[in-house]
């Protein structure tokens, strides 16, 4: 990430600012999304926050955590485009409505079946707007949880804590469909 930013930073180079831009944007556009609830804003939301990266690119060498300094810039975006909207202060992390998970394949997940992915889909749309936004940064955009509480503006435990009550309600809505005889009976293996 080093010589990405390095490259755009020094050489000009329009190839690596590319590079960042698709290796962050639908992430970002999800984020976005779930402050906003209009896809034409939140696209707009963050291509104006890489748009400013790139103008600033000069500077780029004074962030310490590029992914943090987007998703908080996207977060500050949309919160002062929700302030012009209805003049508000604080945003309502509970009211976020996070829509689009995707189960990265990996080795695993490849012996998933469609039905217990859908399942899984399931169980997080049932979790607490908070709790589904915190998984999702983490667990499917993969910061860590420092980076969570940096970018949200809340505690570290806060996250961790929501993180934790996100994965027992989806251990208490999947552990039917994880018995040992479940796959059994539906496969016959």
């Amino acid at each position: 990430m080093q010589t990405l930013l390095h490259r755009i930073q020094f050489e000009n180079d329009e190839a690596a600012f590319k590079q960042l831009y698709e290796e962050n944007v639908f992430k970002l556009f999800q984020f976005a999304y779930a402050f906003i609830q209009n896809r034409q804003l939140a696209e707009e939301i963050v291509n104006d926050v890489f748009l400013k990266l790139w103008q600033k690119r000069t500077g780029l060498d004074s962030i310490k955590n590029i992914n943090v300094y987007l998703y908080v810039a996207v977060k500050n975006t949309a919160a002062n485009y929700l302030r012009q909207q209805a003049s508000k202060k604080n945003i309502d992390h509970d009211r976020f409505v996070v829509t689009h998970f995707y189960l990265s394949p990996d080795p695993e997940q490849t012996l998933i079946t469609n039905e217990l992915k859908k399942m899984i889909e399931f169980s997080i749309d049932q979790l607490p707007p908070k709790c589904k936004l915190i998984f999702k940064l983490v667990k499917e955009d993969g910061l860590s949880c420092t980076e969570v509480a940096e970018i949200l503006e809340i505690s570290y435990k806060t996250v961790t804590t929501q993180l934790t009550i996100a994965l027992k309600k989806l251990e208490q809505l999947l552990k039917p469909s994880l018995t040992p005889g479940y796959f059994k009976a539906r496969t016959g293996y």
